[in-house]
Order: C-alpha cells, then sequence, then structure tokens
C-alpha cells in the first residue's frame, strides 16, 4: 500500500468513524476499556483526578479536550483563528465599515471594554445588567458551584467579563459589535451544533 492510498483510508475511516480507536475496538469487542489512557497519563502527571476519562474517539483525539496533546490542540487553534481573522481584514473593501479589535490574541471582556471604543458602543454598567440576565439562564458547572453559592450576582458578573472570545468585530456606524467564536467539531452528527453550543455554555 503506498503513503497516498494509505492516507486515504485513514481519512476515509475517519469520516466513516471507523477509524480504529479505542471506542471503535470496543464496538468490535476487541477492548473493554474505552477511556483514553493519553489523557490519565497527562492528568497523573499534573495530580488531577482520573475519574470519569473522556472515550478515544476520533473527534476527542482533534479537540481541546483531548489532555493528551491539549497545548499542541489550542496552539493550533489559534494559528487558524488569526489566519481566517487576517484574510477577512485583508478582503475588506475600502468602504468596509468592520474592525477586528483582537486580530492577535484573545482578550477577555474586561480587557476590552476598557478600550474608549468598547465604551462607545455599550456603557459598561447596561451590559453588565444584561449579560446578569443572560448569566442566569446558563448551567452553573459542579466546579464553579462554591463561588456562585457565595454571591451569586457576582458570580454571574465574573463568569461574563472573564470571558475570553476568540475575536471582537465592531461596525462602529452601526454602534454594533459582533463576539466571534470558532468552534471545531464533525458535522457527521445531526445534533453536532446543540453540542458546540453547550460546549460553550
Amino acid at each position: 500500500m503506498t503513503r497516498a492510498s494509505l492516507e486515504d483510508t485513514r481519512e476515509t475511516m475517519a469520516i466513516a468513524g471507523t477509524i480504529p480507536v479505542a471506542k471503535w475496538l470496543a464496538k468490535l469487542k476487541r477492548r473493554s476499556d474505552v477511556g483514553y489512557r493519553l489523557c490519565k497519563r497527562a492528568r497523573e502527571q499534573r495530580g488531577a483526578r482520573t475519574l470519569n476519562l473522556p472515550e478515544r474517539t476520533y473527534g476527542h483525539i482533534n479537540s481541546a479536550f483531548f489532555d493528551g496533546m491539549a497545548t499542541t490542540v489550542t496552539a493550533a487553534h489559534h494559528f487558524i483563528r488569526r489566519h481566517l481573522y487576517t484574510s477577512m481584514q485583508d478582503a475588506q473593501t475600502p468602504a468596509s465599515k468592520l474592525r477586528f479589535v483582537t486580530p492577535d490574541k484573545e482578550s477577555s471582556m474586561n480587557t476590552l471594554w476598557k478600550e474608549k471604543e468598547s465604551e462607545q458602543i455599550c456603557r459598561r454598567e447596561s451590559l453588565t445588567e444584561k449579560a446578569v440576565e443572560i448569566e442566569q439562564t446558563i448551567v452553573v458547572k459542579e466546579h464553579e458551584r462554591k463561588r456562585h453559592d457565595f454571591d451569586p450576582t457576582m458570580f454571574y458578573e465574573n463568569r461574563f467579563w472573564n470571558q475570553r472570545p476568540d475575536g471582537i468585530v465592531i461596525i462602529k456606524n452601526h454602534q454594533t459589535l459582533y463576539i466571534l467564536e470558532s468552534k471545531r467539531s464533525s458535522d457527521r452528527n445531526e445534533d453536532f451544533l446543540r453540542v458546540k453550543e453547550d460546549e460553550a455554555n
């Protein structure tokens, strides 16, 4: 088998969801444990708990949740994001009013609102009030519970202002600001959009 045909075979298997990862091997009764061993090792090295390991699937290996390669996956995500936003900026016409606020790096919402331009579009106090309303509709995760119970209002405010979106675009003449998030997910399953929205929240 040539290198090219081997790569084609791997790509076909990945698309079909039949690449021989632990979950697929378990389906064929060739393996009983579907937890990812590299994730277990990475957690052990940093002294974290190894219960409820993620299943070893092709999608997991290529996600930022893959503890064994988290740094590399995150770096790749940031590189692609920067390339995408730079390309979008370069493609603008002279008449375009879009301005990318964070093409080089992620910044927290708190940092972004220290810029005069963001404050001119929406006052911090008004945004905080609306953000808390929305944040209250988002489930509080177990590791956040203690902080939430101590001061719910402060928790919701901090959770919003500490977010680090992939990018921010301002259309000044419309007084509009768009928050950009890049998500990578397999679209083979019909509920992939819901899955990514749940992860983002």
